[in-house]
């Protein structure tokens, strides 16, 4: 899937999908032996999670923060209340 699709799909855009790459809370996809990158056409929750908290007020910092345990397969619950209490 190309970038413009995942974007689409994810209501996001193109840019803001290369700059959560390079800012480390979307991993880099593969890329193609042409040297495209290969986003999955299922990408998971992960994009709405970065979407939904940057609307919410969180920082990238804070939203790495937040996947540390997720991806470990805790739930960062608490840990999120706290944080948007802090914002408010």
């Amino acid at each position: 899937m190309r970038i413009g699709e995942r974007a689409v799909a994810n209501d996001l855009t193109p840019r803001t999908i290369r700059f959560c790459e390079q800012a480390g809370p979307l991993p880099a996809p593969p890329r193609t032996a042409g040297g495209y990158r290969d986003h999955p056409s299922r990408t998971g929750a992960r994009p709405a999670l970065i979407r939904d908290s940057r609307s919410a007020g969180l920082t990238l910092a804070e939203i790495r923060s937040i996947l540390v345990p997720r991806d470990s397969g805790e739930a960062p619950c608490a840990y999120v209340t706290g944080l948007r209490r802090a914002v408010r």
